[in-house]
């Protein structure tokens, strides 16, 4: 596929990086707004998850199907979450915050003042851990954590949906309300500079992902489409599609980059039933997973690589799909350059 061409899986060939019969484990997660569909973490070991279900926060063992309740009975329904660097976060419809140490005992509940915390991003910065909020009054919140000290008071011109800093801690993408996606530079002071504005899809944008070696960022739209783009250049690297476009059940909800540089493989999902899975290298090959029986369509409300990426874990309403990742097929060829 030449760049600027899409979308991919119309005319791509056909590669099978992941085994098509996952392993389905009983587990329910709750979906709080229609459109904030990354609600299914790995943050830590492989053969856990971490998921909102109601008004809790599950942590799920899929090796010894235990359930631990990371946090319970909160007094609002979780719309976003994330975990790393050791801390669990999770924003509600009303600017409600929730933060805990996944190892302490330390927790703080408290509002940020707004709307709807529609993303929350938990990375580090200059060997200082951070928490961004992406409200819907079109601003970022950044704490120092565990202090919770603000930072800074992000100021967008469109509500925001996401927000996701490279591996390297070099660079933040911000998307939302808008088709513009915005590109700041992080200082070695740690203040966020803003350096370009993009755009490549006709709608709004709900998720962002940095590749791992923080060369590459993809952008998932309402309108059904995937942007990539090299950090280096405006320019649109890739465009790419999905099974169900332009029919709102495309609608892409959630992408993520692979989190071990030796499977390179970048994963996107759908309004309902789709999950679609590209060769990272190249974005020359594609695979297509139905996630539902071909006379149903089962919500997807999240999707996450394992840290090793050997598998990719999916989530619907009722169950989280294990789909094992064909590694060793993987590794067997060089990675190749982008032009």
């Amino acid at each position: 596929m030449t760049i600027g061409e899409g979308p991919l899986w119309h005319d791509s060939p056909v590669c099978d990086f992941v085994k098509p019969d996952p392993r389905r484990h009983v587990q329910r997660i709750t979906i709080h707004h229609w459109q904030l569909r990354d609600l299914l973490l790995c943050p830590e070991n492989k053969k856990e998850v971490v998921f909102p279900y109601q008004n809790n926060v599950i942590q799920y063992n899929m090796e010894t199907e235990k359930d631990t309740f990371l946090l319970k009975d909160l007094t609002f329904a979780p719309t976003s979450i994330t975990a790393s660097s050791g801390y669990l976060a999770v924003g509600g419809q009303r600017s409600e915050l929730v933060v805990r140490d996944l190892h302490g005992n330390w927790a703080i509940t408290t509002t940020t003042g707004g709307s709807i915390n529609n993303g929350v991003t938990i990375a580090e910065t200059n060997g200082e851990k951070r928490l961004m909020v992406s409200n819907n009054d079109e601003t970022i919140k950044v704490f120092s954590v565990p202090s919770m000290h603000l930072i800074d008071n992000l100021c967008l011109p469109t509500a925001v949906n996401g927000v996701t800093v490279s591996p390297d801690g070099r660079h933040m993408v911000v998307v939302g309300d808008s088709n513009e996606v915005f590109v700041f530079n992080i200082t070695n002071s740690g203040e966020y500079v803003h350096t370009a504005s993009l755009c490549a899809s006709k709608d709004s944008n709900f998720s962002c992902s940095w590749s791992q070696n923080s060369d590459k960022f993809a952008v998932a739209s309402q309108d059904g489409t995937v942007n990539v783009w090299d950090v280096r250049s405006t320019i649109t690297l890739y465009t790419l599609g999905t099974k169900q476009s332009p029919n709102a059940k495309g609608a892409t909800r959630c992408v993520k980059f692979s989190t071990s540089g030796a499977v390179d493989l970048l994963a996107y999902t759908e309004h309902v039933s789709y999950v679609n899975i590209v060769d990272a290298r190249n974005f020359s090959t594609q695979q297509v997973l139905r996630v539902s029986p071909s006379h149903l369509d089962y919500h997807i409300t999240g999707m996450a690589f394992a840290p090793d990426s050997r598998s990719l874990l999916v989530g619907l309403e009722n169950s989280v799909l294990e789909y094992p990742v064909e590694t060793t097929a993987r590794r067997r060829f060089p990675i190749g350059s982008l032009l």
